[in-house]
């Protein structure tokens, strides 16, 4: 699976499963990856449209 933070669009991903997911777990735990750490990189649509989104999550 693969993330891309170079888009306009907002996107929620989660480390541990998707960018780390070939780290070790005592790895991923060492450097703060835990299973519930979610990274949002906020994109160019109306405040209104992000946060009615993270509403939903």
């Amino acid at each position: 699976m693969a993330v891309s933070l170079g888009g306009v669009e907002s996107l929620l991903c989660c480390p541990a499963t998707m960018t780390h997911e070939e780290y070790s777990e005592e790895l991923q735990e060492e450097i703060g990856i835990t299973r519930d750490l979610l990274r949002l990189s906020i994109g160019i649509e109306d405040i209104v449209d992000i946060l009615a989104d993270i509403d939903r999550v």
